[in-house]
């Protein structure tokens, strides 16, 4: 065997080899990358409620997502992201003797930029934006509104 051989059966071997290592990380990066999405609570009634949030993946039923707050009148919460995978997307209001429990679904998707949740005396507003601009401007006015809110509660 000569030497121009040895060589070429090297080179071959080597972009086969590459070729599956390509394959491999092309698999293993399928789909698109999942950003965290950011969730804002409001609690637009007149008094204060235990919510609950929580959220189960649909290809496998295991739940990714639960969080408990008490949220007060005119209070804005921004519990931790929750992952832009698909996932079953739930809000309990939980009552008491004078209120009812309210339930709100959605779902959240590797295209949901941002989730919006309003707490009203009786029901839930559960809006899951998709649009990045519509999320960004929403966002915006949200942190608008509150700012004017304290402002005026300040002076």
């Amino acid at each position: 065997m000569n030497r121009r051989t040895v060589l070429r059966s090297a080179g071959v071997v080597a972009v086969a080899s590459l070729a599956g290592c390509v394959d491999a990380v092309e698999d293993h990066f399928t789909g698109s990358l999942q950003s965290p999405v950011p969730i804002e609570i409001t609690n637009e009634g007149d008094r204060p409620y235990n919510i609950s949030l929580d959220a189960v993946a649909r290809d496998g039923g295991r739940e990714t997502y639960e969080e408990s707050y008490t949220i007060t009148p005119d209070e804005r919460v921004a519990p931790p992201h929750i992952e832009g995978e698909d996932q079953q997307f739930r809000i309990t209001r939980h009552g008491d003797d004078e209120i009812e429990d309210l339930v709100e679904m959605g779902e959240i998707t590797d295209e949901t930029n941002l989730v919006l949740i309003s707490l009203y005396e009786d029901e839930i507003e559960l809006e899951i934006i998709e649009d990045e601009d519509e999320a960004e401007e929403t966002e915006a006015e949200v942190e608008e509104e509150y700012d004017e809110a304290d402002n005026a509660a300040q002076g």
